[in-house]
């Protein structure tokens, strides 16, 4: 009887680098992603030593089972063909900027050798796991947007991440960089567009964790933060929502998490056009869904 393959998964962020693997089903090996520091702001020879650690830490819970490939999801500015980091000046991986990460980890783990290995954008990684096992799961074309530190997007059609630009779709279907107001939309749909409105109303910065508490408490001037961060998210999105002509818009990222309150108008507008809208509370576990799609099912 042949052994069950396993793929090592991890979903790389700045602060936390979160690990699965999964077996040939896309079932994991364990209850959930596991979480471990990413030491992003170390030289590189320690951030290279942390990868091959925590991959031959999932190795070892697959067990017996042979490793079919490691697929790992980053953000960007990342080389996704070649596996190279381009983040310089973001105070995350600077100093492994420019390095081909897959012969540096081969380098330290003799059994990567033949392995095969495959990059995703997180928020594509995201996406692809929506669209296969998410909300939005039987819908044919879908907008995710991922507002955290910025505006992470991705256009699906038929389970498929869409990157040439047309038919509605942006260049790489990133939406972040397109015109909006005195700058781009990830000016506004952002961690750090939440903490200008902020500003403006309170004379002083509240983070998103606060003006959310505030807001559960009905404080006055935390829900007009998070109106005038809606009335943001509407007027930003709906040119996207008429060009692409989505059947549902996703919302996944930290801020997300306070859609409740600044909703209402993105949901009116949907709802004019017929367009379902969901909200993700685990993007990193339907990003490992998808990190494993993509690379069984090469998608």
């Amino acid at each position: 009887m042949k052994a069950e393959c396993g793929y090592i998964l991890l979903d790389v962020g700045g602060t936390q680098i979160k690990c699965a693997v999964a077996d040939q089903t896309g079932q994991l090996f364990q209850k959930g992603p596991v979480s471990f520091p990413a030491l992003a702001k170390e030289e590189s020879g320690i951030i290279f030593d942390n990868f091959a650690f925590l991959i031959n830490e999932m190795k070892k819970m697959a067990g017996m089972s042979p490793i079919a490939g490691v697929s790992m999801a980053f953000p960007g500015p990342f080389d996704y063909v070649y596996g190279i980091s381009l983040m310089k000046g973001l105070d995350k991986y600077d100093s492994i900027y420019g390095i081909p990460l897959v012969s540096q980890l081969k380098k330290r783990l003799d059994w990567l050798a033949d392995i095969p290995f495959q990059f995703l954008h997180d928020v594509e990684a995201f996406a692809v796991g929506e669209s296969w096992y998410g909300k939005a799961a039987d819908k044919e074309k879908i907008i995710c947007l991922c507002i955290g530190t910025g505006a992470g997007s991705a256009f699906v059609k038929a389970k498929r991440i869409q990157k040439e630009e047309k038919d509605g779709v942006p260049e790489n279907g990133w939406l972040y960089n397109a015109p909006y107001r005195d700058g781009v939309i990830d000016d506004y749909l952002s961690v750090r567009g939440l903490t200008v409105l902020a500003s403006e109303i309170y004379g002083s910065s509240i983070s998103g964790k606060e003006l959310y508490h505030r807001s559960r408490q009905g404080e006055e001037k935390a829900l007009l933060t998070f109106q005038a961060f809606g009335d943001n998210l509407k007027d930003a999105m709906v040119p996207f929502l008429d060009r692409f002509k989505p059947d549902a818009l996703v919302m996944g990222g930290q801020i997300s998490k306070s859609f409740a309150f600044f909703g209402d108008g993105i949901r009116k507008e949907c709802l004019d056009r017929n367009i379902e809208i969901f909200t993700e509370d685990d993007t990193s576990g339907l990003a490992m869904l998808g990190l494993f799609v993509s690379m069984k099912e090469g998608v």
